[in-house]
């Protein structure tokens, strides 16, 4: 996900492995990262994480592509398997696009993404729908997908 040219990565990784040996991955795809009830300022911060995410080549969806990347690289018997969760107050990855945003967040600027008072106004409101417990969150769809080199 936070890499430019992951099929560089899979192919390195298919060439090491042994003969009969097992590649295997464990990637995020961003497609079912929510909050219910929605909050504006989630899906905000939700679109400023997704264009910088492309402006600097990484891809927030690579969690569907690993199963067809691991597959192109000649492995074979490729299997993959769907996760997700759902954190509930105190949960230490609730906040979590809050942290990826907090770690961005000179580069967002940076980037002229947005101002900084709508970037606060965002963070601030997503932190106080997070500390309410009726608030849901749901995780990234995760995906563990693995093959074998023949």
């Amino acid at each position: 996900m936070n890499v430019p040219e992951p099929e560089t990565i899979v192919a390195e990784m298919a060439a090491l492995v042994r003969p009969g040996g097992i590649v295997a991955l464990h990637e995020a795809d961003r497609v079912t990262h929510l909050c219910d009830p929605p909050l504006p300022a989630w899906n905000r911060l939700q679109e400023i994480l997704e264009i910088y995410s492309r402006a600097n080549q990484m891809d927030s969806f690579i969690g569907r592509r690993i199963a067809r990347m691991l597959r192109e690289v000649g492995l074979t018997d490729v299997q993959a398997r769907p996760l997700i969760h759902m954190y509930g107050p105190g949960h230490s990855r609730r906040r979590i696009q809050l942290q990826f945003v907090e770690n961005l967040y000179d580069r967002i600027l940076a980037e002229g993404l947005i101002s900084e008072s709508e970037l606060v106004e965002c963070i601030e409101a997503v932190e106080r729908h997070l500390d309410d417990p009726n608030t849901i969150v749901i995780s990234h769809l995760f995906i563990q997908a693995w093959g074998r080199k023949g």
